[in-house]
């Protein structure tokens, strides 16, 4: 999907995520072998907005956004970092025209079957409009 990518673009070249994960961020799952700090993103669904005359030209899409780390203190860090990056943020990313994206939501997760690395998980949700 489109937006991925606009995330991804946003994410990689903001120099505070950047200083922490530099290019760890994947669409959808980190791999089993995959050094931390990293961040996934991923689409939750999307909500076109219909028209009475044609195809939807404006989508509603909802992402999940997380940052992973090897403390708590880091990944809350990193979450804060992701969500500085993000939030109310508007313009063309990566040739995708977003509107503007808004923060929802914030959770925390610890995983500890992620293998030896026992990592912390702070999961941020966002809304982007896009064209």
């Amino acid at each position: 999907m489109a937006v991925g990518k606009a995330i991804y673009n946003i994410l990689a070249n903001d120099s505070d995520v950047a200083a922490i994960v530099g290019t760890r961020i994947f669409p959808q799952k980190v791999e089993f072998n995959e050094r931390m700090p990293a961040i996934t993103y991923f689409v939750i669904d999307t909500t076109p907005n219909n028209t009475k005359n044609g195809v939807s030209t404006y989508d509603y899409v909802r992402c999940q956004i997380t940052g992973f780390g090897t403390s708590y203190a880091q990944a809350q860090d990193l979450a804060s970092k992701i969500r500085t990056a993000l939030d109310y943020v508007s313009g063309t990313y990566a040739g995708v025209v977003l509107d503007k994206i808004f923060f929802e939501d914030a959770n925390d997760v610890y995983d500890d079957a992620f293998g030896e690395k026992r990592c912390s998980l702070c999961c941020d949700g966002f809304s982007l409009q896009y064209k």
